[in-house]
């Protein structure tokens, strides 16, 4: 069995199956991370203690991008819960328990849900802890600085922010009210400001109600003037 700084890679056929599967499907910058999510999620559990189901959490890791790959990834939703519903199907079909299967999609449509996922089983944490760590190098500094170079030696980042951020953003070109009021709200601001989003402070949020009549008969309220988009 491999081992990147200490943390062993499941070689199940079932892990197997599924690491080939994202090696197939995704961009390498992007096999990288999940791997890198897995190792990182495994060295924090190590520190805190953390005890989970090594192969449950390996399947939401190496899983947990599914919903940004051309082959899983359809025109509408959430690529969290489109990627969710890819792995379920796949494991269902490779025998899995559906209680199992159940655990790793709740693990990747909850992987960027910050304060949700740590409430959950420790496989679910795990692999947002992990994919948070690669992503935003949140917590970063809670891990020994020679295992996380053993890491990256192991699996280089290359050019994984820009692979990450333009597979992220084509998803919101083809669904932008999927992310409405999500923290991918903020980056389409800042990397597709052309494309539209609905969010809290935007012309649109409620308006509907304003074309309503009152039930008295009355006229409707003024609405407030939305701010500008950004």
């Amino acid at each position: 069995m491999r081992e990147i700084a200490g943390i062993r890679i499941p070689d199940s056929r079932l892990a197997v199956a599924a690491l080939d599967l994202v090696k197939i499907e995704s961009h390498a910058s992007i096999y990288k991370h999940v791997l890198r999510t897995f190792v990182f999620g495994g060295l924090a559990a190590r520190a805190e203690r953390i005890g989970f189901d090594e192969e449950l959490f390996f399947l939401g890791a190496a899983l947990h991008d599914l919903g940004l790959t051309e082959r899983f990834g359809p025109p509408a939703g959430r690529f969290e819960v489109v990627g969710a519903d890819a792995a379920e199907k796949f494991l269902l079909g490779k025998g899995v328990a559906a209680e199992r299967s159940a655990v790793v999609w709740e693990a990747i449509a909850l992987h960027t849900s910050n304060g949700i996922a740590l409430r959950r089983a420790p496989e679910v944490a795990l692999v947002h802890i992990g994919a948070s760590i690669d992503v935003m190098g949140l917590g970063l500094e809670k891990l020994p600085p020679t295992v996380v170079a053993q890491t990256i030696e192991a699996l280089p980042r290359d050019n994984f922010k820009k692979v990450f951020v333009d597979a992220l953003f084509s998803r919101v070109q083809k669904d932008p009210p999927s992310v409405a009021l999500t923290w991918m709200s903020e980056g389409r601001a800042k990397t597709r400001p052309w494309v539209r989003v609905p969010g809290l402070y935007r012309p649109g949020l409620g308006s509907q109600f304003f074309r309503v009549k009152s039930a008295r008969g009355g006229p409707s309220p003024t609405p407030l003037r939305p701010l500008a988009t950004s």
